[in-house]
């Protein structure tokens, strides 16, 4: 992304903060930019491809910036607690993307811009489950959905006194702090054999990223693959036929990330899930995604 269409994203954003997305125009965002209005829809096409831009915009930053921390080479516990605190960092630096979605968070945007936010809040759960389930191990499968809900609460509340209440909160012992009232809720449910407050059913929408078909058919087969993988590791199943699956998952990633994926080796393998409504509409985007049906 070039130079001056970064600087209209964030005085756009700086603007969406402060007045709101529908008290803004575009005649103010170049005004404040410095910039013709001209100029601005040379880069954006709209106001709306203006915010969708913001939201891609810094969500990629995030995604980079965990990218750069190199999570995979800590322990599950050190990892969970960096994300934890990369992302705290990332919204304290831009505080005013933060502000701009409380504003909105109310207020139906197009379909497009929906999507998007559902994207990177399912992303963003999604991350969390992993993280919580390569901390605890299998024996949290049945509350799970309930850690990543009350984990993802815990770390909102606080970063909404950190923003719009500019409250003074240590961000390196924060998500210390965070994980042991985490492990202190996990391990009461686990010794006090707690029945899980969410069924699998009623969290699938945490699980299934894009479970509705029409978001899968956005992503990549390798997305789908990493999503499906997550979904796996939440459902009710025996270990060996979980294991089973897995390996199907990971041995048809490797097949993907080839120059010319074989078709015929997703025809066949896809079998193998079957009998698995939690994954279906995986097995539909990937039918799509390589044209398989053809």
């Amino acid at each position: 992304m070039n130079e001056k269409k970064k600087h209209i994203l964030e005085t756009a954003m700086q603007l969406f903060a402060r007045k709101g997305f529908h008290s803004t125009s575009i005649q103010e965002i170049a005004n404040e930019s410095g910039i013709s209005k001209g100029a601005v829809y040379l880069h954006f096409q709209s106001k709306d491809d203006v915010l969708y831009s913001i939201f891609s915009y810094y969500y990629e930053i995030l995604k980079k910036k965990l990218s750069d921390a190199k999570l995979d080479s800590f322990t599950p516990e050190e990892r969970l607690e960096k994300l934890l605190y990369v992302q705290a960092r990332e919204i304290v630096q831009h505080k005013e993307f933060i502000i701009m979605q409380f504003r909105e968070q109310a207020i139906s945007m197009n379909k497009e811009i929906d999507e998007l936010i559902l994207k990177i809040r399912m992303e963003s759960l999604q991350t969390l489950a992993t993280s919580i389930q390569d901390l605890y191990g299998e024996r949290i499968t049945p509350i799970l959905p309930d850690c990543v809900l009350l984990l993802d609460g815990m770390f909102s509340s606080y970063i909404k006194l950190i923003v719009l209440q500019n409250a003074d909160i240590d961000l390196e012992e924060l998500p210390r702090f965070i994980l042991k009232r985490l492990n202190d809720m996990v391990y009461g449910m686990i010794e006090s054999h707690a029945e899980p407050f969410l069924t699998m059913k009623q969290a699938s929408v945490i699980f299934e990223k894009s479970s509705q078909t029409e978001g899968c058919q956005k992503l990549s087969p390798s997305s789908i693959l990493t999503n499906m993988a997550s979904t796996i590791k939440t459902m009710r199943l025996e270990e060996n036929k979980r294991k089973e699956l897995l390996e199907t998952v990971q041995f048809l990633m490797k097949e993907v990330n080839e120059p010319n994926p074989r078709r015929f080796i997703f025809k066949g393998m896809l079998h193998q899930f079957e009998g698995f409504t939690e994954l279906n509409s995986y097995k539909t985007a990937l039918v799509n995604s390589l044209n398989l049906d053809q």
